[in-house]
């Protein structure tokens, strides 16, 4: 009897103990500071607030197939959770036609409707790219700059030219900067259109440079006024050099190879400087990304699906020179964050991506993108060094979300950044019968044996079968929240997170 009220004691003691432990894990997080970057914009769980800070540790990358749920649940709630935030402004590339009706009720609902800004053929805001980029404080190597990565998205549909293709990207380059500069010098000013005229009015073979018609021409007329006005040694070595170019190697050049490059420079100026494209970016400004440190947000309400390479280059050109502003901006305690949000984001990404996310965290900027897989990173950052580039762009993402994936390849990809654990496998086989009397009774030798590997903690499986993807009627969206470098409060790196869907559930 003695023994049996032990034992109750025993009982009783560990389930006060559970229940002690039970109350440790679900008691409410202690309360933290909501101003500054501790402010809370939403929770993982009851003790994981997701805050600023971590918003600003590069941003979030959110990746599931197509009707994942991805954009209609953690998008969703990432979104709301960043509007709310009265110290915040931000750039939206909107991937679909749709997305500018919610972004605008989301902003009405927060009591932000005279924040967000629609720029788009049917509004009243323009927006001079290269301008700014001279208002700045760049000069004609910024200008280059910035042409040749917008480029890169309008290529990203294109099949690389093979190994010259690097040869044809530097010659662009450097036919776009050697006409740029000499436009500069000659009108204080550089603009696609002129750029544009400026190359197309150039000779193409030595003899032309004496005919009256090139002499009369645009081209030459800027080689003059520029030659004429007055320069520092720099621009008057600068203008040497381009002129040498111009009226020396261009004219001599195979007329395969300047062809080639003149193919590629005009694909893009050609885009600059047609239709509601030249209106919007080439001609005047009335908005731009200082408004977006002001704590403006500006919605590019021009869908690829809608505008295809048009609406490409604007928003290109907006992410590019949004990114170039905040890196510039020495910020304090007093600014605004500035979020730049892209749903689809494969359409939009570029090479100075993974360099503007090395950087931004101190400049309080960071990234919010939606995507499918590795693969649609691979199709846009093509070429021998596109994978890598792949690699360092999302590296620099602290906080993934991932939903249903589609392809094995990111489902690994997904399982490798929770990690690997031991597991025991234990094995049994049964010998075969030598005819003894314990055999005939029954009996049989069974022997057992045990090993040990290393294996995935959550397999590529879950993520490609396990998840649940909402849709009407079910309204739940798992996802998996993988954080790199701060582990949650179950002292993982990883979390299963429920998210519900409302009023986009007929989104991806």
């Amino acid at each position: 009897m003695k023994d049996f009220w032990m034992m109750i004691g025993v009982i009783a003691s560990v389930l006060t103990l559970a229940r002690f432990l039970e109350w440790m894990w679900h008691r409410p997080a202690p309360p933290r500071p909501t101003t500054g970057l501790d402010e809370r914009l939403f929770d993982w769980t009851q003790r994981d607030p997701f805050t600023k800070r971590d918003l600003l540790n590069g941003g979030v990358c959110i990746i599931g197939r197509s009707g994942s749920g991805k954009t209609s649940s953690s998008g969703k709630e990432l979104g709301e959770a960043v509007i709310r935030s009265k110290r915040s402004g931000g750039l939206i590339l909107a991937a679909k036609p749709e997305d500018l009706p919610w972004w605008q009720a989301e902003f009405a609902r927060a009591g932000r409707a005279d924040d967000l800004l629609v720029f788009s053929p049917s509004s009243n805001l323009r927006f001079n790219f290269l301008g700014y980029v001279l208002q700045m404080g760049g000069h004609t190597r910024d200008v280059t700059r910035f042409i040749s990565t917008i480029g890169e998205s309008l290529r990203s549909s294109d099949t690389k030219g093979g190994e010259n293709a690097d040869f044809f990207e530097r010659e662009q380059d450097r036919m776009i900067y050697n006409a740029a500069e000499v436009v500069k010098q000659a009108t204080g000013t550089v603009s696609a259109p002129a750029i544009q005229k400026f190359i197309m009015t150039a000779a193409i073979v030595p003899s032309a440079l004496a005919s009256p018609e090139w002499q009369s021409g645009y081209c030459n007329q800027c080689l003059r006024a520029a030659f004429s006005k007055e320069k520092t040694p720099i621009e008057s070595h600068d203008y040497h050099l381009a002129a040498d170019y111009w009226l020396a190697e261009f004219p001599s050049m195979a007329e395969k190879t300047r062809s080639s490059i003149m193919v590629g420079v005009m694909g893009i100026l050609h885009v600059f400087n047609t239709g509601e494209v030249r209106e919007l970016v080439s001609t005047t400004t009335n908005t731009s990304p200082d408004d977006l440190l002001a704590g403006k947000w500006v919605i590019v309400d021009m869908s690829l699906s809608e505008w295809g390479d048009m609406g490409c280059l604007v928003a290109a050109g907006w992410k590019y020179l949004v990114q170039r502003r905040v890196l510039r901006r020495n910020a304090t305690d007093d600014d605004n964050i500035v979020v730049i949000w892209a749903d689809e984001y494969d359409q939009f990404v570029t090479s100075f991506d993974a360099q503007y996310l090395a950087q931004c965290r101190s400049h309080r900027g960071c990234m919010v993108v939606l995507t499918q897989s590795l693969h649609s990173f691979y199709m846009s950052l093509k070429g021998p060094v596109g994978k890598h580039q792949t690699d360092a762009l999302l590296a620099n993402f602290a906080t993934k979300i991932f939903h249903a994936l589609g392809d094995v390849q990111t489902a690994e990809w997904a399982s490798g950044l929770i990690g690997k654990g031991r597991e025991v496998f234990v094995g049994t086989s049964i010998a075969p019968p030598d005819g003894t009397d314990f055999e005939f009774f029954g009996g049989a030798r069974v022997s057992t044996s045990s090993s040990e590997h290393y294996e995935f903690v959550v397999k590529p499986n879950l993520f490609m079968n396990g998840l649940r993807t909402g849709g009407i009627g079910k309204r739940i969206c798992d996802g998996i929240v993988i954080r790199s470098g701060d582990p949650f409060s179950n002292g993982a790196n990883w979390l299963w997170r429920e998210f519900h869907q409302s009023e986009m559930a007929g989104k991806k």
